[in-house]
């Protein structure tokens, strides 16, 4: 599988634009910090799961009555299990961009839930209007259709999982203006503990383009905040930030904790 992990400055140069306001942080278990940029974890190569406005859904989670995993249906943070990631004849299924690679258990991020905050925040401010998102119509009859995670099986709901793979959930057009009724166009990208391993938030990431004291000062601004309080998941804006030393490293960005599961 060809898959782009290169993240120079040439090419995450960050800029105040709509893809780098889509920007993640991701607190993880083991204590450090990962970000994660919008052109990084939306490589196509990274995506299992694609359910498009038009044309054919690529599925993953999403089973072909429309339905979806419970576990996963409603929290913006949640654990992703074994049984997740079985097909109904019990087989694990398979990356869809490299049939040698089989996605772990982990955690499920659901960015969908925080840009709906997100966008409060940001139309309380004097701002053009965004162009309203093309709801999936022959989607919307199977919205409250979920797939329960049978008995025998619900005991894999209490364990940890053994690393923090990542399976992040982005609508496809993140800054168009949704109802809650609707269904949206949205992609699940996959990304594994070694690829969060290279993203640690520090100086030798190239995308961040910060000093030293700037990292340390952001990445102390996310512990005192999120790590500390064990706030699980937020939706960062800069005008709600004007004097919090995080605008340094990110104009707005999304913020995961995952440690919340293990304390």
């Amino acid at each position: 599988m060809s898959r782009s992990t290169d993240l120079s400055p040439t090419k995450y140069e960050y800029e105040y634009d709509e893809n780098a306001l889509q920007d993640v942080f991701i607190l993880r278990p083991n204590g450090k910090i990962a970000y994660l940029p919008y052109a990084f974890y939306t490589d196509p190569s990274r995506v299992i799961e694609s359910v498009p406005v038009a044309g054919e859904a690529q599925r993953f989670f999403l089973n072909e009555h429309g339905a979806y995993p419970f576990n996963l249906a409603g929290p913006a943070v949640s654990k992703v299990i074994d049984w997740n990631l079985v097909d109904e004849q019990g087989t694990y299924k398979r990356h869809p961009q490299d049939s040698t690679l089989t996605p772990a258990t982990g955690y499920f991020v659901d960015l969908r839930r925080f840009s709906l905050d997100r966008q409060a925040m940001i139309f309380v401010c004097d701002e053009a209007n965004y162009e309203d998102d093309q709801p999936i119509s022959e989607l919307i009859q199977f919205a409250a259709d979920y797939q329960l995670v049978p008995v025998d099986k619900q005991d894999q709901l209490k364990a940890i999982p053994k690393d923090d793979n990542l399976y992040l959930v982005y609508f496809q057009y993140p800054n168009k203006t949704r109802s809650i009724n609707q269904c949206y166009s949205y992609s699940v990208s996959y990304i594994s503990v070694a690829e969060l391993d290279a993203c640690e938030f520090s100086q030798e990431q190239p995308s961040t383009k910060r000093t030293e004291e700037e990292i340390k000062t952001a990445a102390q601004h996310l512990e005192t905040y999120y790590g500390d309080t064990k706030i699980q998941a937020g939706a960062l804006h800069p005008m709600d930030f004007q004097s919090s030393p995080l605008p340094v490293i990110c104009v707005t960005c999304y913020v995961a904790n995952l440690r919340t599961f293990s304390s």
